[in-house]
């Protein structure tokens, strides 16, 4: 892939460009920058946005926002950690009085009356909202209409593949998407940044649109590890959860030094292509230097995962959109038109058999967490596929590129376990990696201090 993407400096005096969310909010307390400079510069590069990434803006409100974040500060009273920091959200989590299209015409014109859950655990904390990102229509598939930062002429992944550009092109510091086969994971490595799908459960999902209710999960996209840590605890606090990070900050003891990390066959990551099975043993040797414990372990079969996910996925997004809008809704695009008729057409005895498959999934990854603290593979498989394209090649053979990129992604969303994909410091130049750690139920400071490790290394 050619890289296409180039940091454009904030418009600022500041003695530095911030990065992440502890050097904005530094900039903010020592009064070098303010969350007005970082709203503008926000909006102006969403202006100048050729990628996609955002599907509605909300200059005005978030200007209004910005000003009265810019007043806390000055008296020293900030409302927490994201006061004034500029987000986003995908375009399917509610924001009241915001369109809530889910990147579909079947939604066209409509608003959202109440904010997610989530939504206001964002607004408490003080973060600016700038807009809400673009995605697959529904959260289905993972091939537009993002435009890859690295290089437009592929995807950036998806469905959450707006928040992730957002996130890499310097739009906003952080945003959340949605994860129901890996659409959190897969489009942040497409954009080599960091994105967390939590334990199943963790976060709240209400005023988010379903796909497919056993496998939704939301969580955090960031720069960072620690930026992504912080949007988790934001997100925890506000939405009265448990578990999680807890106040975790993954730059303390975020070397590799004593973790164990599994790492599947060579013959279960065979399928993946050669040069991404490079760059994920480049990472694994990396980590090894730097002190970790390369163990290895067992995962169930990708093609038994494969038969597990598809027949659980239509069926329950089939349900949810022939009881919502019935069969002779005709303004889905053609992949919603036909998943739908894939799932109307699964048997109650078909998807009752995946769900029994399901614990059985759970417990081969439990037992393969026994010994280890997470368990790292490939976050993809393939590269980003070219726009346009619907199928690719994986492990010699022709398959649908949507189903080629959850491969590696789809097993956690079944099993519940929190993963992350975070690009890894020996990551090639020039082109997006993602490594993949999977870890514990509700273990996330354990995933994010191994997370963070990776993310170091040089």
């Amino acid at each position: 892939m050619n890289r296409h993407t180039r940091e454009v400096p904030m418009s600022t005096t500041a003695s530095r460009t911030p990065r992440t969310i502890r050097e904005l909010r530094d900039l903010y307390d020592a009064g070098d920058l303010t969350p007005v400079d970082a709203v503008e510069d926000a909006l102006a590069r969403i202006g100048a946005d050729e990628l996609r990434a955002f599907a509605h803006t909300r200059a005005t409100e978030a200007r209004e926002e910005a000003q009265q974040a810019a007043r806390r500060w000055a008296a020293g009273t900030p409302l927490g950690p994201l006061d004034g920091v500029p987000v986003a959200v995908k375009s399917m989590v509610a924001m009241a009085g915001m369109p809530q299209d889910a990147g579909s015409r079947v939604l066209e014109g409509r608003y959202a009356y109440r904010d997610a859950t989530l939504v206001g655990a964002l607004r408490q904390a003080g973060a600016v909202i700038v807009g809400t990102t673009t995605m697959d229509e529904f959260a289905l598939t993972t091939l537009g209409p993002a435009r890859n930062p690295f290089d437009p002429g592929r995807t950036a992944g998806g469905s959450s593949g707006g928040s992730a550009v957002a996130v890499r092109a310097g739009m906003c510091f952080a945003a959340i998407g949605t994860d129901t086969g890996g659409s959190v994971r897969i489009p942040a490595a497409c954009c080599a940044v960091v994105g967390l799908k939590p334990t199943y459960g963790l976060l709240p999902t209400d005023g988010i649109i379903p796909l497919a209710w056993s496998l939704d999960h939301a969580g955090p996209i960031g720069r960072t590890v620690a930026d992504v840590a912080l949007m988790l605890d934001v997100l925890l606090s506000g939405a009265g959860g448990t578990g999680g990070s807890g106040g975790f900050d993954p730059a303390v003891g975020a070397g590799l030094a004593g973790a164990r990390i599994g790492v599947p066959s060579d013959e279960y990551l065979g399928i993946a292509e050669p040069h991404v099975l490079r760059d994920f043993r480049t990472a694994v040797d990396a980590a090894r230097a730097g002190g970790a414990e390369i163990v290895p372990v067992e995962l169930p079969d990708q093609d038994e995962v494969k038969a597990v996910h598809w027949p659980v996925l239509s069926a329950e997004m089939a349900a949810y959109h022939l009881r919502r809008f019935g069969a002779a809704e005709d303004r889905y695009d053609a992949p919603m038109k036909d998943g739908i008729a894939a799932g109307a057409a699964v048997t109650t005895e078909e998807y009752l058999r995946a769900q029994r498959g399901r614990p059985i999934l759970r417990a081969t990854v439990d037992e393969a967490l026994t010994g280890v603290d997470v368990i790292a593979l490939p976050t993809l498989a393939v590269d980003p596929p070219e726009l346009g394209r619907t199928e690719v090649e994986l492990g010699g053979r022709p398959e649908d590129a949507v189903a080629a990129m959850v491969r590696l992604t789809s097993l956690a969303n079944h099993t519940g376990h929190p993963a992350v994909s975070v690009p890894p410091g020996a990551a090639p130049e020039g082109r997006p990696a993602g490594v993949q750690l999977i870890g514990r139920h509700y273990d996330e400071p354990r995933l994010l201090a191994v997370a963070a490790g990776l993310e170091a290394l040089s």
